[in-house]
């Protein structure tokens, strides 16, 4: 399977147990053997799949993403992606939020994820810090993960405390500096975007 080109649409779509769940339509920046890097916009609109579990955005009425838009560095293999915040009318860098997730799968239009929770906040200044922990124990407890699972997020948030704790991240602060092209409009959902086979 090929890699997407800048520009593209890419859908990142939530899978839970064995099941579409959300899908969210995001712009390519870069995308490559070692790293996918991707734009959620602002006023993206939501899709949410039939699914026995209600998505918990779908019970609070949040139907797309606000705020200025976040970036995203995803590591095949990585349990987890790197997000990029920035606020106000001067589109300050603010930080990156490190959000477990189910390392990603791609098919045909899609990357393939599940959100675990659990995340960590690296503020520009200041410490970084653990988010969501009684969040992520309260859905292990309502069965959205199994003990297997749960114990493999346990595990990826102690290996990501322990290279926040040394220093010794992955990616390049220059991200931090970047800024989405102008000329790009909101992504939206193609036809057909419910038909997209799992992998």
């Amino acid at each position: 399977m090929g890699y997407f080109q800048p520009g593209d649409v890419a859908l990142r779509r939530e899978v839970l147990h064995g099941r579409p769940w959300v899908v969210t339509p995001t712009r390519v920046v870069e995308d490559g053997p070692d790293l996918l890097v991707v734009f959620t916009a602002p006023g993206t609109e939501f899709g949410f799949f039939p699914h026995p579990r209600t998505h918990h955005w779908q019970e609070l009425g949040r139907t797309s993403w606000t705020g200025i838009g976040k970036l995203q560095l995803h590591r095949p293999g990585d349990a987890y992606s790197v997000d990029l915040y920035w606020e106000g009318p001067q589109r300050r860098f603010a930080g990156f939020y490190l959000n477990l997730q189910a390392p990603m799968r791609r098919t045909a239009l899609d990357f393939d994820t599940l959100d675990h929770a659990l995340d960590f906040w690296v503020p520009v200044e200041g410490d970084w810090r653990e988010l969501d922990r009684d969040e992520f124990e309260e859905m292990v407890a309502d069965g959205k993960y199994d003990a297997a699972e749960a114990e493999g997020i346990r595990r990826t948030a102690e290996e990501v405390a322990a290279m926040l704790t040394s220093g010794s991240t992955w990616w390049d602060p220059a991200w931090g500096g970047w800024e989405p092209d102008p000329d790009w409009p909101v992504p939206v959902l193609p036809a057909g975007w419910r038909d997209d086979p799992l992998p």
